[in-house]
């Protein structure tokens, strides 16, 4: 018989943020496998709140429930500032960004854990390319149906959400060509990148009945989906975005899809995208970051993603005022006018800036 999966109730659109972090050495910048050591001597009311990720090198801070964005805000920020400290402390430092510019992939130490060993075991060299970090958002939803509508009405936003947030231009020594390579790198993993939509919850549960049931997957975790519906935690989580390297650009994003998410939750959805438009436009994302186009759920229309944020951004003002994220949503024409970081980190190698002294630049913009 197969299971049916109970979702845990929350308040609607309570708040969880994510974020994977790089570690590097002071001495050269580049990565160095001191992850684990800093979760070890983490202080007590940080240590709960830091994961292992796949490489010795990373390390992610999650949040607890947050019930408003300046909770969540307050929390990482002193987080992210303990592990400055904690790292100084081993002759390192953190980096918000989605790809170290010219770190090697092969000589990056994996956690020592058997998931992860038992993951790269089966990825071989496709896992093994991917020391890619990225920013996941929860969302609290308060029932499965409720959940599956704004999932369902989120899909086609996906490519926007990449856009504002995209970091990852280089990869081992190369400039890309990309605005978003951690994507790229992403989407060759098995079970990764963009989710098909379900018509109901059943349909839901009967492929992931069927993907545990063949072995594909254990559980929910395994799907790395660039949004999720999370059953035991009571959430949807978006997880399309690369780490925006400033912080309050991150925030302003967070703010944007809580946003969006309770236009969703509290009247009608959009209509659906086929998934090759959603494609197409997470390839523009990716490509030409805030440049590129996508298609337009309610217009069907192709539309540059900085004019159509601009345009959202209007309409998400009354849902902001009300949730009181207004001051974090209007942070988004800031990211317009300046554009994502990887922009930024472009212009400074076609100056001829080093990957050292593009990485210096915007450790310090990420403050600011």
């Amino acid at each position: 018989m197969r299971k049916s999966f109970s979702f845990k109730t929350s308040k609607p659109l309570t708040l969880g943020v994510e974020i994977e972090l790089e570690v590097i050495a002071e001495k050269d910048w580049n990565l160095t496998p001191k992850g684990p050591v800093l979760i070890k001597k983490a202080p007590s009311w940080l240590k709960p709140w830091l994961r292992p990720e796949a490489y010795q090198s990373m390390v992610e801070l999650v949040t607890p429930v947050c019930h408003h964005l300046n909770e969540a805000e307050t929390f990482l920020e002193k987080g992210l500032k303990a592990l400055e400290k904690l790292a100084s402390q081993e002759e390192a430092l953190i980096w918000a960004a989605s790809l170290h510019p010219e770190a090697k992939a092969g000589e990056q130490p994996v956690w020592e854990d058997e998931r992860y060993k038992r993951i790269f075991e089966e990825l071989q060299l496709v896992g093994r390319r991917f020391i890619a970090q990225g920013l996941h958002i929860h969302l609290g939803m308060p029932g499965k149906e409720e959940a599956l509508r704004v999932y369902n009405a989120l899909r086609p936003y996906l490519p926007l959400f990449l856009a504002l947030s995209t970091s990852s231009p280089f990869y081992e020594g190369i400039k890309t060509g990309f605005h978003s390579y951690r994507t790229k790198l992403f989407e060759v993993l098995p079970l990764a990148g963009l989710p098909r939509g379900f018509s109901s919850w059943q349909e839901f549960e009967t492929t992931i009945n069927l993907l545990i049931e063949l072995k594909i997957i254990e559980g929910f975790r395994d799907l790395w989906w660039d949004i999720r519906i999370q059953p035991t935690l009571g959430t949807i989580e978006i997880r399309a975005c690369d780490v925006p390297g400033r912080f309050k650009d991150l925030l302003a994003i967070v703010a944007f899809i809580q946003a969006m998410a309770t236009k969703f939750l509290e009247g009608k959805n959009p209509p659906g995208l086929p998934y090759e438009a959603i494609a197409f436009g997470k390839w523009q994302a990716a490509r030409h970051g805030l440049s590129g186009t996508m298609v337009d759920p309610q217009t069907l229309r192709r539309v540059n993603f900085a004019t159509f944020a601009a345009e959202l951004l209007e309409d998400l003002t009354p849902l902001a005022n009300k949730l009181e994220i207004i001051d974090y949503l209007l942070r988004i024409e800031s990211i317009l006018n300046e554009k994502p970081v990887s922009f930024k980190m472009l212009a400074l190698f076609e100056k001829g800036a080093n990957f050292r002294q593009i990485m210096a630049t915007m450790k310090k913009e990420f403050w600011e």
